[in-house]
């Protein structure tokens, strides 16, 4: 395979690659179809950070969200880095992208200091797929901010993956922020 992986600070992204991103969440998000997706009335931390994978062609055809954060894991301060926004074109699924792209975020998160594990939350349609990764499903609180305010997230599945420790499989997890 000739697809090139790289790792970008978001807020550094060119104009182009700006709008290929764009255009690659409107492949795998098509205007309409989810218009009563009730995540949208939930606040998303934006990514600081971004593997993407370029094609042959050096089209984007996959695309995962990399943040690192101050949180905690029962009361205890904690460096936990998150995976969020995992995009693959509709026509190059199926080829291992998206595992290629965390796997260059877990590289990432053993290269950042401090990092203690990592946390992703997920439709429960993907528990297998992420769990053939390595992820595991955290059965404990996951509280975050929305609008500032503390609350407790439920809206999708939270998953786990061992870093500079364990995994955390109960307990509760502060993001201090909104959900990534």
């Amino acid at each position: 395979m000739g697809e090139t992986v790289t790792l970008d600070r978001v807020g550094d992204l060119s104009a182009p690659a700006r709008e290929a991103l764009r255009a690659l969440s409107v492949a795998v998000y098509p205007p309409g179809q989810f218009t009563d997706w009730p995540g949208r009335r939930i606040e998303w931390a934006e990514a600081e950070w971004c593997v993407r994978i370029h094609g042959d062609d050096g089209a984007l055809v996959s695309y995962v969200g990399v943040s690192v954060r101050d949180g905690e894991r029962d009361g205890r301060s904690v460096r936990i880095g998150g995976i969020g926004g995992v995009k693959t074109d509709p026509s190059m699924r199926r080829r291992g992208l998206a595992a290629r792209g965390m796997q260059r975020a877990h590289e990432f998160f053993l290269d950042e200091a401090g990092v203690e594990f990592a946390l992703l939350v997920c439709q429960p349609r993907l528990l297998d797929y992420y769990t053939g990764l390595g992820w595991q499903e955290f059965a404990g609180r996951l509280l975050v901010r929305q609008h500032g305010a503390p609350a407790e997230f439920t809206f999708n599945r939270v998953m786990t993956c061992g870093v500079r420790s364990a995994a955390p499989q109960t307990g509760t997890i502060d993001l201090l922020g909104p959900p990534w």
